[in-house]
Order: C-alpha cells, then structure tokens, then sequence
C-alpha cells in the first residue's frame, strides 16, 4: 500500500490520505472472503439453496438499504464515530462465519457484516463528500483507484487461504476490519466541517426533497441493476466455463484492470465532464454485455471482464462525483445514503434476475437482457443527465 503514497493528490489533507489507503486495505480484506462465501457454505456447510440465498440477500439487502438512516445519522452525530462502528461490526460478522455452522446464526452475522458496510460507507462518503467540490473528480477517482488495488489483492490472500482453511480467510477479515476501526478513531479530518450538522430527519428531508438527487437516481438505475452482476452471473458463468476456481479469477481480472486503467488514465477521468462519460459508459456497457451472448468462449469473457472493468471504474466515480456535487452542506451523508437505498432496489432486482437468468435462461437471453438494460441507461442518462445544474461538471 505504501507503494501508492505519490498516486494520491497531494493536495488531499493527510488525514485524508489515511482514509484512501484505508479503501484499498479495506477491500483487499473484504474479497478476501467475498468470493469464498457461497463456496463454503455449499460445499463446507451443505446448506440448502434457500438458505444460501437468504445470507447473502440479507447481507446485501442491510448493506445498501440501511445507509438511508446511517447517512443521515452520521451527519448528526459524526462520520468517523459511525465508520468505526461499521468496521466493528464488519469484524463481528466476519468472525461469526468461522466460528458457526448454524443457518440462523450465518444469517444474523449477514445482517450484522451488511450493516457494518452500511455504516462504513455512510460515514465514508460523508467526509468525502464534504472535501473541497474543485477535488471531487480527484478525490473520488482515487478512492476508484484504491478500492481496485484491494479487488487485485484481496482475492489472491483469499484464495491461499481457502486452500488451507477457509476459516483463516475469515479470521484475517476480521482481525484487519478491527484494526482499521481502532485507525479510524485516531484521525482528525471531520473536526473542522461537522459545524453545520442536521438532524437526522432534517437530513432525509433535504434529500428526498432534491430533484436533482432523483433526476441522478434515475439515471443510475440500470446500472444498479448491472453492477450486482459482478457477484452474481460474472462468477456463476465463469465457473461453467471453467470450473469453481473461476470465480476468484474473475475478482483477480476486475482489480488488475482496474487499477491499471486507473494509474494510466486518471488525469482524464478527473478531467471529464462525469455526465458525458456516465452516458458513453452506458453505451459500452451495452456493447459488451451484448457480445458476451455472440462470442459464448472463455477467452471473450476475460476480454469482458477487462472492458467491463473499464467502464465500472468510469461509472463508479461519475456517479458519486455528481452526488456529492449535489448535496447540501451538512447532508452529504443522506444524499449518499439516498443514493444508496435506490441501489438497494436496483441491486436486489440484478441479483435475482441474474440468478434466475444463469439457472433458467439461454446465453442468448441472458446476456441480451444485460445489454437492453445497458441501453436503456444510454437512453435515460441522455434525456435525464443534461437536465441536472452544470455545476456537476465541476467546470
């Protein structure tokens, strides 16, 4: 991590600089134990389909629906405070995993790793989102830049481990989630932008009442659909083409290619006007998703995975550039979380949609339904984003 101190604008503050590297930390443990999840429980644990389905519904439904309430509480009560918790209770649920085999006590522990990621980003995006707006593209395409490099990593440890124990790659989670809590609290980078707090209900309101906020949900909605298809229909369709062990290669593909593009291209990313490249990433997305249903081999589904990550690392950044160039001082942390809770919809939809799809549909089916969905959001980021204040651009 350390490697990457002169990627990081230096005119971050320190402090600032801290949460970044602690981004790719973070991820690195996250999919250390993501890809090995439904694995162990399949094959380790011999649960049924519906109750592997409901652990990791509930841990994606706590994760990107709760950030509705925890945004808005860590504009009132503080962002820092509320990433500890969520890191806290990240290594809860991650410790539970390796200690029980029980469907009921996987599925609180689900709950409580889910809302950890809550929290965490709830407080995250909040202090980031306060940042000067001149440094949002920067910031928010090294964030992009740091959460790669954690995608690259974390598999690979997760994957050495697996062939031990899994339970290691559990433990490890939640030992580095512990002590990037404790790291949390010793930095000082809300104390002098918390002085226009809201109340919590305050908050909400201010962002549900924001066109502009649902203008941008719109708009992103197709690609909350897509997004989950990394974890769903990305690792099940490798793993018919290549066996098991495929799936932890797709997260290996997705985290080289997209630190890669991001060191080679991130001048231009910060340049870009983030609503021109949202609607040209939804056009490629198009295209992609539509050629994997042409060209049905494994050598063209790693050439997906690379263009895919390409146009995840340009989206991921846009979006939350224009979100924080929407929100009012004071409820970054709601218009984050609103954001969120819609993902959470958009993101529940994919995820069963792409199970059922894998399972039940042709190759044909599935990967054109993935590509119409991408054209639709070429189609509505074209009527809906330029309707949106200029000061997005950040120009």
């Amino acid at each position: 991590m350390l490697a990457t101190a002169h990627s990081i604008s230096p005119t971050f503050s320190r402090d600032v600089r801290t949460l970044l590297r602690m981004q790719g930390v973070m991820n690195a443990s996250h999919f250390m134990t993501v890809p090995l999840l439904a694995l162990h429980m399949s094959i380790t644990l011999h649960f049924n389909s519906v109750a592997l389905a409901t652990v990791m519904s509930v841990n994606l439904l706590s994760a990107q629906a709760l950030p509705l309430i925890a945004g808005a509480i860590a504009d009132r009560f503080g962002s820092r405070q509320m990433m500890a918790l969520g890191l806290g209770l990240r290594g809860l649920g991650f410790l539970g995993f390796g200690v029980t085999n029980d469907v009921t006590a996987w599925v609180c522990f689900a709950f409580a790793a889910g809302s950890g990621v809550a929290c965490y980003e709830a407080g995250l995006y909040g202090i980031l989102g306060r940042q000067p707006k001149a440094s949002l593209s920067a910031l928010f395409a090294a964030n992009n830049q740091m959460l790669n490099m954690g995608t690259a990593v974390g598999p690979i440890i997760g994957g050495l481990a697996g062939l031990a124990d899994t339970r290691l790659a559990f433990g490890a989670s939640a030992l580095l989630f512990g002590l990037l809590g404790a790291t949390v609290l010793r930095l000082k980078v809300e104390l002098p932008e918390t002085s226009d707090r809201r109340s919590v209900l305050s908050g909400l309101r201010t962002a549900a009442a924001n066109r502009d906020l649902w203008r941008l949900i719109a708009a992103a909605f197709p690609w909350f659909f897509l997004f989950p298809q990394l974890y769903v229909a990305f690792p099940l369709y490798a793993g018919r083409l290549a066996g098991p062990h495929a799936a932890s290669a797709v997260y290996v593909v997705n985290g080289v290619i997209g630190l890669t593009f991001m060191l080679t291209a991130k001048r231009w990313l910060v340049r870009i006007n983030p609503v021109t490249s949202t609607r040209y990433a939804y056009l490629a997305a198009a295209i992609a998703f539509t050629s994997v249903a042409a060209f049905d081999s494994l050598g063209w589904f790693v050439l997906f995975i690379a263009g895919y990550t390409v146009i995840e690392t340009i989206m991921l950044p846009a979006l939350e550039t224009m979100t924080a160039s929407l929100a009012i001082d004071g409820s970054q942390g709601a218009f984050f979380g609103t954001l969120s809770a819609a993902g959470a919809l958009g993101g529940a939809a994919g995820y069963y949609t792409g199970s059922w799809l894998m399972v039940n549909g042709t190759s044909l089916e599935t990967w054109a339904i993935f590509g119409s969905v991408g054209g639709i959001g070429f189609i509505a980021s074209s009527l809906i984003l330029p309707a949106i204040p200029r000061q997005v651009s950040l120009e």
